[in-house]
């Protein structure tokens, strides 16, 4: 059984043809696997950043909240502390107030008239008993008076 020479070349020639196809196909599957690979590991590595940036982000947004709770608190201190601060200005500037309502009413109550004094054209008349007398100023001469209200302090 001689083949001839034809059908050996046709042989070869398809033999090779089938041999380069096949390698085409599975270079070609390869290829595809490489590629799947490569876009799977592509995935693989862009959910890692996204799931590091969400950390990250989280991460942020807890320091940040942190911080905002601090500073609150410290700006509620604050407040408070001027608060206080204000209640106790407001506490001594009432009593400063009071003081100087009594002492103004003092004063006022040193210019009055009282039940032993009279205002006789315009001076002031100490009375004791059946005695009647000129009150004096601090210069000597007599105090003078309106109504029931001398010009200088009586005391």
């Amino acid at each position: 059984m001689t083949i001839a020479l034809r059908w050996k070349i046709a042989a070869a020639v398809a033999a090779l043809i089938v041999a380069i196809l096949g390698f085409n196909g599975v270079s070609r599957l390869l290829a595809a696997r490489h590629a799947d690979e490569l876009t799977q590991e592509a995935e693989r590595a862009a959910a890692l950043q996204a799931e590091q940036a969400r950390a990250g982000a989280r991460q942020r947004h807890d320091e940040l909240a942190r911080d905002l709770r601090q500073r609150r608190e410290e700006l509620a201190s604050n407040y408070r502390q001027v608060a206080d601060q204000a209640r106790e200005y407001q506490a001594r500037r009432a009593v400063q107030l009071q003081r100087q309502q009594q002492e103004a009413q003092r004063i006022a109550a040193s210019y009055q008239l009282d039940a032993n004094q009279q205002c006789a054209n315009g001076i002031v008349i100490n009375r004791r008993g059946s005695s009647f007398t000129q009150a004096r100023g601090r210069d000597g001469g007599p105090i003078r008076c309106q109504g029931a209200k001398a010009a200088e302090p009586l005391r």
